[in-house]
């Protein structure tokens, strides 16, 4: 990504891996405590690290949301590239951190529950949207490329209109 330090992306995909893996442990416990589920979870100490390292995996993906709306996001919708993916990344994201803190502030139960259970759809479901829009990139920056390539050896070809002309004796 153009604008951004080569760690950056590496940073994005790394903190996302972080979020989805650890939701996805603490998955079984959600359906648990909030839907009387009776399916094996982690145990009591690996809850607590695994729900720690998500919520640093929240936090940093908030702080990077920040930096991609700085450059990403703003280039990208004034070029109108990829807006209906960024647009639905985007609004999903921001439904990850308002459940989130739905989730540990509602004082209502039944609320607290749907916004876990919101908050649970949204993050699985986030890898379809993340992957089409990560893939649409790859694929315009790579026609770009290609088209970029194609333009600068149609100029670099010679033409008859180009031709030097010789004269056989200058005359002085």
């Amino acid at each position: 990504m153009k604008g951004y330090p080569k760690w950056f992306l590496r940073a994005l995909a790394g903190v996302m891996l972080l979020a989805f893996v650890t939701g996805g442990l603490l998955a079984p416990t959600t359906l648990v405590l909030r839907a009387n589920a009776e399916i094996a979870r982690l145990p009591g100490s690996a809850r607590v690290l695994m729900a720690a390292l998500h919520a640093v995996g929240g936090f940093a993906l908030a702080l990077l949301m920040g930096a991609l709306w700085s450059v990403h996001m703003r280039a990208g919708w004034r070029r109108r590239r990829q807006r209906a993916s960024g647009l639905l990344l985007s609004m999903m994201i921001l439904l990850l951190m308002i459940t989130a803190v739905a989730i540990y502030y509602l004082g209502d139960e039944a609320w607290a529950a749907t916004a876990a259970f919101v908050h649970l759809a949204t993050g699985l479901a986030l890898a379809g949207p993340f992957g089409w829009h990560w893939v649409k990139g790859r694929r315009a920056r790579r026609e770009a490329h290609a088209q970029r390539s194609l333009n600068r050896k149609a100029t670099h070809l010679p033409t008859s209109s180009h031709r030097p002309t010789h004269k056989a004796n200058p005359t002085p």
